[in-house]
């Protein structure tokens, strides 16, 4: 189920707002002009199965957001042409925002942050660009991973569409198999990326080959007007959220319940890094 966007260009108003109905959310990518206006817009269209709305918010929004009962979530101080961006978020369905995972995945992310890092390099020459005539074989590799997603990866014909819109995918590759893959959502008016779509075989697990693909997006990105990377990454998670502080990233904190990934409804933890 693809995610349905509208945006909303009034003379003191500007919405862009995601409507999520596989992970019951909606969010608002860009709020502009008129906060109270763009909060009456929110409520009267706001439909019965959203559980969760997010805002995507800056500095000068937060107060009142906060105000008006917004809880902030998470932040990446870079995401706004390296300002600051902050998820403040609503729930019009209260259990939502309650979770049995917090306090341990709060450890994961302690222990973790009191590793010393582990620089990674981007070695190895089956790193691949991958192209649209991929298409195919990434589907297969996302759909033996994760039994659950929030984006339809298993469609060959969404991941060429999104290459055609500028994501940028690379791959592990052995005896015409896709053994391991990553992709990066370039948003060029706003100077970020994000790094998504990790995935590994099982049998391949171990390897390291996540870290190398991430580092070597970075690689393809770093010559870019790209001022932000950022992750949205499952708290569940020890070897991502790892490979992700090795890199150099820096915790951004968690947002509750926040999608349909692997096994249902998970917290998604934020990592961020200024690149530029």
């Amino acid at each position: 189920m693809i995610p349905v966007y509208t945006q909303i260009n009034q003379p003191d108003l500007h919405l862009l707002v995601c409507h999520d109905r596989f992970n019951r959310r909606i969010r608002v990518d860009e709020l502009e002009g008129n906060l109270q206006a763009g909060l009456s817009y929110l409520s009267s269209q706001t439909p019965a199965w959203a559980e969760k709305v997010i805002v995507k918010a800056r500095p000068d929004q937060v107060g009142y957001l906060a105000a008006q009962g917004w809880v902030q979530e998470a932040e990446i101080p870079c995401y706004f042409n390296g300002g600051p961006m902050y998820f403040m978020v609503d729930y019009p369905l209260a259990d939502r925002s309650c979770s049995d995972q917090t306090e341990e995945e709060r450890n994961i992310v302690q222990t973790i942050l009191r590793l010393k890092r582990n620089p990674v390099r981007p070695v190895g020459q089956n790193i691949k660009r991958s192209t649209a005539r991929d298409a195919e074989k990434l589907a297969s590799l996302y759909d033996a991973v994760f039994a659950i997603y929030p984006t339809p990866l298993g469609d060959p014909s969404y991941i060429r569409k999104t290459m055609g819109q500028g994501t940028v995918y690379v791959h592990v590759e052995e005896e015409g198999k896709i053994l391991s893959a990553a992709s990066a959502e370039v948003n060029r008016k706003f100077a970020n990326a994000e790094l998504t779509d990790c995935a590994t075989l099982d049998s391949e697990q171990g390897k390291g080959y996540m870290a190398l693909l991430l580092a070597r997006l970075e690689e393809i990105l770093m010559p870019e007007a790209i001022a932000c990377l950022y992750t949205i990454c499952r708290a569940q998670s020890f070897g991502m959220n790892k490979v992700f502080y090795n890199l150099g990233y820096d915790f951004g904190g968690c947002l509750v319940n926040n999608c349909n990934i692997y096994t249902g409804l998970e917290n998604m933890n934020v990592w961020h890094k200024r690149i530029n």
